[in-house]
């Protein structure tokens, strides 16, 4: 059976950009809270107004409250991340320590080709309401599941 890689960056261009700041983030915790938090604390999702951040107790729960200003500086200055006033570190106490994911090597890897003007003709049939980055992403979701399924008809 074939494979078929789907392109996220294409598809949501926003949410592969917080993965790729979230994947850096991770990295240079150290840097961000000090080594001594960096034992009891991670983070695991950067939403589009929140950061999410794992603790293993109520003193680093604290700590990292009180950091806000240190992780929103270096989300700002090191990957040019928009922050609003309405952003927050949300805390989730008792999470399990951080593991590192097993890459899985694909065994074959069929790229599927998007036609772009096919996205735009759908985009334009969209509802009228239906906002730019959702109608992209639905429209290229649609024309990929087209081209997918006549890829896997010839197989």
């Amino acid at each position: 059976m074939r494979r078929l890689r789907i392109n996220i960056n294409k598809l949501f261009p926003a949410a592969a950009y917080r993965v790729k700041i979230l994947d850096g983030l991770k990295r240079s915790w150290a840097s961000v809270v000090g080594p001594a938090l960096v034992r009891h604390s991670f983070p695991c999702n950067l939403g589009v107004d929140e950061i999410t951040v794992a603790v293993d107790d109520k003193n680093a729960a604290n700590m990292i409250t009180r950091m806000k200003g240190n992780i929103t500086r270096a989300l700002t200055s090191r990957w040019s991340y928009n922050v609003n006033e309405k952003f927050s570190v949300k805390i989730i106490i008792g999470a399990p320590k951080q593991t590192k994911r097993r890459e899985i090597e694909p065994k074959k890897i069929i790229e599927v080709k998007v036609d772009e003007e096919k996205v735009n003709e759908y985009m334009k049939n969209a509802p009228a309401g239906l906002p730019e980055d959702i109608n992209f992403a639905i429209s290229h979701l649609r024309v990929f599941m087209e081209a997918r399924r006549k890829i896997c008809l010839k197989a």
